[in-house]
């Protein structure tokens, strides 16, 4: 099973994998060589918009511009849901409209928020927010729900997704070796649909007006590991475009994480394993976050960008890569490796781009604007 956090765990597979398969070591230049694809940088200029946050994760911009923040909380916070209101301008002012949503698990990982999409407008919008893994992983029901929060704070709980995942899984168990698992990462709501992107059952999920679920698509696995999708967004062809972590794989061959391209509407009910999806674009680093902005481009966040990150661990060089719907092979680092570890992503109604920084791994995140 591939419990707990994703990213804590898959970095501590490297050295065990790293051992058996690999003569030298890891984030050398050597193993780097001959995999990575070169890609254009851009020096763009970083502005905090909000900072001193715990763990943050999910972004998305809702009614009025307003934008929504995932936390998922450390040993001194609970997780929440945090409001920016004018995040596009010099003087944001933030809100929390809701808390209580993880807590800190056996092994010390922090659980809770993950992905976050909000859908419709005035009182009436709804903010998508998914909680990580399941009940019957951590023994806490909250896990892998999938709330429903309305401007003001109410909490609706939908469905539990971990738990239907759990239980696919388990009757799919010769799919991959670490199965029964779940961890419910991504969302995205979008009028008449709510989509998961679950990084433990390696699924798209549909999430339907009932409250029932049911997997659109099964992710292959990578050459060591599983796939990991962690985001999910909505292309200007309307289809879905999955973002993967590939970690390990990472660390092994060089960047190894994948966009793929599903139709829903081709989904294959019955055996999700063979519904077709296109490998829109490869080569990327760990995929953490996904969007695309109005003018059809799409962004990821790149967990870390640093081929030396295990002798380097200190200086992760995030990023945020910008990528051309009509020409995927096109990848632009929006920064240069000017962040850390980084999470969701979202672009404003102006263009702007927003990411969580510190994501994992440091003392405190932020949100940034990336001008």
């Amino acid at each position: 099973m591939k419990p707990k956090n994703i990213i804590i765990i898959a970095f501590a597979l490297v050295a065990a994998i790293g051992a058996i398969l690999v003569p030298i070591p890891f984030g050398s230049p050597a193993v780097f060589a001959e995999t990575t694809t070169p890609a254009q940088s851009n020096q763009t200029e970083i502005s905090v918009v909000v900072d001193g946050l715990h763990s943050p994760r999910g972004l998305s911009f809702g009614p009025g511009n307003i934008l929504y923040i995932a936390e998922a909380g450390d040993e001194d916070h609970e997780g929440s849901i945090i409001q920016v209101v004018n995040a596009m301008s010099q003087n944001p002012t933030t809100h929390t409209i809701v808390n209580s949503l993880s807590t800190v698990g056996d092994e010390g990982e922090f659980l809770g928020l993950g992905g976050i999409s909000v859908l419709g407008r005035g009182t009436n919008a709804g903010i998508y927010a998914i909680m990580s893994l399941s009940p019957q992983i951590t023994g806490n029901n909250a896990f892998g729900n999938l709330f429903r929060v309305d401007p003001n704070g109410v909490v609706q709980n939908i469905t539990n997704v971990g738990s239907y995942d759990f239980q696919w899984t388990a009757d799919h168990s010769g799919l991959w070796e670490e199965f029964p698992d779940t961890n419910p990462y991504g969302v995205l709501a979008v009028p008449g649909h709510i989509y998961v992107a679950d990084a433990g059952a390696n699924t798209l999920d549909e999430v339907l007006a009932d409250g029932s679920v049911r997997v659109l698509a099964y992710f292959p696995n990578e050459i060591i590991r599983d796939a990991i999708p962690t985001c999910v967004a909505q292309g200007p062809d309307n289809a879905l475009y999955v973002g993967t972590l590939a970690l390990v794989d990472t660390f092994v061959f060089g960047p190894s994480a994948k966009v793929y391209r599903v139709d829903p509407s081709q989904a294959n009910l019955s055996d999700p394993t063979a519904t077709p999806m296109t490998l829109w674009t490869a080569g990327l680093w760990p995929i953490n976050g996904c969007t695309f902005g109005s003018d059809g481009t799409f962004y990821a966040s790149q967990l870390f960008t640093n081929p030396n990150i295990n002798d380097d661990f200190d200086h992760p060089m995030g990023d945020v890569v910008k990528i051309p719907f009509a020409n995927p092979s096109s990848h632009t680092f929006l920064t240069g490796g000017g962040l850390s570890f980084t999470g969701g992503v979202a672009v404003a109604p102006n263009g702007s781009v927003f990411v969580s920084d510190g994501t994992a791994f440091v003392p405190e995140g932020r949100v940034v604007r990336l001008n």
